[in-house]
């Protein structure tokens, strides 16, 4: 499960309605914390369908996260404006939830001339705290995008939101940048390095693909190119494995099988700027090379 939507749950919980399994929505999100992403998507949007805002606001977050729905800004908007025209009544949580929303749909959309104000919302007092966001202002200042690029504001921020996180999910976020960030100043391996063992010993198994990937990506940028593969194998082969399951995934195949050819090149891999940071499973340096199939 993404950081992100864990924060989500915790105020559903708060707000009572996981548990509420007598309604479609919190039957979905039942579902979100045992079965994962992929399987309750489906229910929040027949919920979202009949009504329900907070499930319309879910569905558009799931579509935003990266992880195990790929992103889908099209989808997104649908149930973002679905979730606006529905009556929020009493549910404070979604004034706090929706701007998220918005903001990470105006970072990640084509239209650069509103990313200012995605990050003038992730720069409010409301959201200091809140790991998520600060990751997600973060990742703007170190690629210029919507503030001027500081790479050294991006690195508190990261360092932030790893000391206020009671999750690896920091750790992650930051591991994965130090290593594979196109700009040279930014990329620190061996911290990268250090942050690897938290985010080993929490793994799920809903995420494995993504900590495999990032632990690949953090031994290559460190030279360690048999480790590197070891991982990278690793991911691979699961993303296969659930790909039976979930058809969806095999379109991200061809993401982690270039990374593989890369450092069976005992080469690191990088993110190239122009590629939207918000997208790992876009193709980079293998875009216009057949990736090699294992």
């Amino acid at each position: 499960m993404s950081p992100a939507v864990k924060v989500l749950i915790l105020i559903f919980i708060c707000f009572g309605f996981v548990g509420c399994t007598t309604t479609k929505t919190g039957k979905a999100l039942e579902m979100l914390e045992s079965e994962g992403e992929f399987k309750a998507l489906p229910v929040f949007e027949e919920a979202a369908l009949e009504g329900s805002t907070t499930a319309a606001i879910m569905a558009s977050f799931l579509y935003l996260t990266d992880h195990q729905i790929p992103i889908n800004i099209d989808k997104a908007k649908h149930y973002y404006h679905l979730a606006l025209s529905g009556d929020r009544g009493q549910q404070q949580y979604l004034d706090y939830y929706i701007p998220q929303v918005k903001t990470r749909i105006m970072l990640m959309d084509d239209n650069s001339e509103n990313d200012g104000s995605a990050t003038d919302i992730l720069r409010g007092r409301r959201y200091s705290e809140y790991p998520s966001s600060l990751r997600l202002l973060a990742l703007t200042y170190s690629f210029g995008k919507g503030v001027e690029k500081s790479l050294a504001t991006s690195k508190r921020l990261f360092e932030r939101a790893i000391e206020l996180d009671n999750t690896p999910d920091s750790n992650h976020m930051f591991a994965w940048w130090l290593a594979v960030h196109p700009d040279e100043q930014f990329r620190d391996s061996q911290r990268a390095l250090d942050l690897l063992p938290v985010i080993e010993a929490e793994a799920k198994e809903q995420s494995l693909v993504m900590v495999w990937d990032t632990q690949a990506a953090v031994y290559a940028a460190n030279g360690r190119y048999k480790e590197a593969i070891e991982y990278q194998s690793k991911a691979l082969q699961k993303l296969r494995e659930d790909s039976a399951q979930i058809p969806r995934y095999k379109e991200l195949i061809p993401t982690l099988q270039c990374r593989l050819r890369v450092y069976q090149e005992h080469s690191p891999w990088f993110y190239e700027w122009g590629s939207s940071p918000f997208n790992r499973f876009n193709f980079h340096r293998c875009r216009n090379e057949k990736a090699t199939t294992i």
